[in-house]
Protein backbone atom coordinates (compact mmCIF):
# COMPACT_ATOMS: atom_id res chain seq x y z
CA UNK A 1 0.00 0.00 0.00
CA UNK A 2 1.45 3.33 -0.88
CA UNK A 3 1.94 5.68 1.86
CA UNK A 4 -0.70 8.17 0.89
CA UNK A 5 -3.32 5.28 0.98
CA UNK A 6 -1.94 4.16 4.36
CA UNK A 7 -2.50 7.78 5.97
CA UNK A 8 -6.50 7.69 4.58
CA UNK A 9 -6.67 3.73 6.04
CA UNK A 10 -5.29 5.00 9.48
CA UNK A 11 -7.45 7.61 9.53
CA UNK A 12 -9.95 5.25 9.13
CA UNK A 13 -8.92 3.25 11.74
CA UNK A 14 -8.57 5.63 13.89
CA UNK A 15 -12.27 7.26 13.04
CA UNK A 16 -13.84 3.56 13.31
CA UNK A 17 -12.24 3.54 17.05
CA UNK A 18 -13.65 7.04 17.77
CA UNK A 19 -16.95 5.70 16.47
CA UNK A 20 -17.12 2.69 19.15
CA UNK A 21 -15.72 4.72 21.48
CA UNK A 22 -18.52 7.63 21.11
CA UNK A 23 -21.32 4.39 21.35
CA UNK A 24 -19.75 3.14 23.94
CA UNK A 25 -19.76 6.20 26.34
CA UNK A 26 -23.78 6.88 25.01
CA UNK A 27 -22.83 9.67 22.02
CA UNK A 28 -25.04 7.82 19.68
CA UNK A 29 -24.93 10.94 17.31
CA UNK A 30 -21.24 10.92 17.59
CA UNK A 31 -21.03 7.81 16.72
CA UNK A 32 -23.02 7.79 13.18
CA UNK A 33 -20.82 10.85 12.01
CA UNK A 34 -17.62 8.57 13.29
CA UNK A 35 -18.49 5.67 11.57
CA UNK A 36 -19.13 7.82 8.33
CA UNK A 37 -15.94 8.80 8.46
CA UNK A 38 -14.28 6.31 8.65
CA UNK A 39 -15.95 4.30 5.83
CA UNK A 40 -15.31 7.48 3.44
CA UNK A 41 -11.44 7.27 4.98
CA UNK A 42 -11.33 3.80 3.62
CA UNK A 43 -12.82 5.05 0.34
CA UNK A 44 -9.87 7.35 0.25
CA UNK A 45 -7.24 5.28 0.73
CA UNK A 46 -8.72 2.67 -1.88
CA UNK A 47 -9.20 5.31 -5.01
CA UNK A 48 -5.69 6.97 -3.65
CA UNK A 49 -4.21 3.44 -4.88
CA UNK A 50 -5.60 3.81 -7.90
CA UNK A 51 -4.60 7.24 -8.36
CA UNK A 52 -8.49 9.18 -7.93
CA UNK A 53 -9.03 11.63 -6.23
CA UNK A 54 -12.79 13.00 -5.79
CA UNK A 55 -13.65 16.49 -4.77
CA UNK A 56 -17.10 15.32 -2.86
CA UNK A 57 -18.55 13.07 -0.78
CA UNK A 58 -20.95 12.03 -3.74
CA UNK A 59 -17.62 12.08 -5.68
CA UNK A 60 -15.77 9.64 -4.04
CA UNK A 61 -19.07 7.52 -3.61
CA UNK A 62 -19.07 7.50 -7.19
CA UNK A 63 -15.62 6.60 -8.17
CA UNK A 64 -15.60 4.00 -5.51
CA UNK A 65 -18.56 2.25 -6.92
CA UNK A 66 -16.83 2.54 -10.40
CA UNK A 67 -13.62 1.50 -9.85
CA UNK A 68 -14.24 -1.39 -6.89
CA UNK A 69 -18.30 -2.38 -7.09
CA UNK A 70 -19.05 -2.22 -10.48
CA UNK A 71 -15.91 -4.39 -11.21
CA UNK A 72 -16.67 -6.71 -8.91
CA UNK A 73 -13.73 -6.35 -6.90
CA UNK A 74 -16.21 -5.25 -3.84
CA UNK A 75 -19.59 -6.54 -2.73
CA UNK A 76 -22.33 -4.52 -3.94
CA UNK A 77 -24.63 -4.92 -0.48
CA UNK A 78 -21.78 -3.46 1.61
CA UNK A 79 -21.85 -0.88 -0.34
CA UNK A 80 -24.90 0.41 -0.53
CA UNK A 81 -25.19 -0.25 3.13
CA UNK A 82 -22.30 2.17 3.59
CA UNK A 83 -23.46 4.52 0.80
CA UNK A 84 -27.04 4.71 2.46
CA UNK A 85 -25.00 5.60 6.16
CA UNK A 86 -24.28 9.29 4.28
CA UNK A 87 -27.76 10.60 4.65
CA UNK A 88 -27.89 9.40 8.40
CA UNK A 89 -24.31 11.19 9.22
CA UNK A 90 -25.44 14.46 7.15
CA UNK A 91 -28.68 14.32 9.62
CA UNK A 92 -26.91 14.24 12.76
CA UNK A 93 -24.34 16.53 11.90
CA UNK A 94 -26.26 19.05 10.01
CA UNK A 95 -30.27 18.26 11.45
CA UNK A 96 -29.28 17.66 14.58
CA UNK A 97 -31.22 14.75 14.80
CA UNK A 98 -31.78 12.09 17.61
CA UNK A 99 -29.98 8.74 16.80
CA UNK A 100 -31.16 5.65 18.48
CA UNK A 101 -28.96 2.99 19.96
CA UNK A 102 -29.83 0.21 17.86
CA UNK A 103 -29.54 2.07 14.99
CA UNK A 104 -26.18 3.65 16.21
CA UNK A 105 -25.01 0.38 16.98
CA UNK A 106 -26.13 -1.02 13.50
CA UNK A 107 -24.28 1.78 11.25
CA UNK A 108 -20.47 1.00 13.73
CA UNK A 109 -21.01 -2.41 12.47
CA UNK A 110 -21.55 -1.55 8.82
CA UNK A 111 -18.44 0.83 8.99
CA UNK A 112 -16.61 -1.87 10.82
CA UNK A 113 -17.77 -4.48 8.47
CA UNK A 114 -16.54 -1.98 5.75
CA UNK A 115 -13.37 -0.88 6.78
CA UNK A 116 -12.02 -4.33 7.10
CA UNK A 117 -13.16 -5.07 3.78
CA UNK A 118 -11.24 -2.14 1.67
CA UNK A 119 -8.23 -3.35 4.40
CA UNK A 120 -8.77 -6.99 2.47
CA UNK A 121 -9.04 -5.67 -0.91
CA UNK A 122 -5.73 -3.78 -0.67
CA UNK A 123 -3.73 -6.28 1.11
CA UNK A 124 -1.08 -7.51 -1.39
CA UNK A 125 -1.60 -10.89 -3.41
Amino acid sequence: MSPRSEEFMAQARERLAGARGALSGGHNATAVSEAYYAMLYAVRAALSEEDLYGRTHGGLWALFHQTFVATERFDVELHALAHAIQAEREGVDYGARAVEVEQAERIVDVAGRFVAAVERMLEPR
